[in-house]
């Protein structure tokens, strides 16, 4: 997963090679949580009880080399994250210049007079009683 992430990572002007290495990168992080879930701790080996024939000290090593790949993987999945977001090109968001144009301004209005004058409303009739 991590070889994929790098090598998908080494192409910022590709969003989607970008994206993938995002994902590979997240995974590998997710991953190292898991193991770290699941992985015994130096308390665990004390409390429980050993196999036979197995010395004690075997448990806490073993515990202590997962937990260092379980957060090795952690820490390769946030870097290399850092890493190819600050490597990705930004995105052009300049806002693109106005251009304003003179207009000339109108000049007065003039109303020309039509042949037929405005008709008058017909008086309305008184009301009937």
């Amino acid at each position: 997963m991590l070889v994929a992430s790098l090598s998908a990572g080494c192409f910022p002007h590709n969003a989607r090679n970008r994206t993938i290495a995002e994902i590979t990168e997240g995974a590998v992080a997710v991953t190292g949580v898991v193991i770290e879930g699941f992985v015994q701790s130096g308390a665990d080996c004390d409390m429980n009880a050993h196999a036979p024939g197995e010395p004690p000290i075997q448990c806490k090593q073993d515990a202590s080399i997962a937990g260092g790949i379980g957060v090795g993987l952690i820490l390769a999945g946030i870097v290399g994250f850092i890493a190819t977001i600050s490597a990705a090109e930004d995105d052009d968001t300049k806002p693109k210049p106005i251009e304003i144009k003179a207009q000339p301004e109108p000049g007065p209005t003039i109303v020309v007079p039509t042949g037929n004058p405005p008709a008058t409303p017909a008086p309305t009739p008184p009301p009937a009683n």
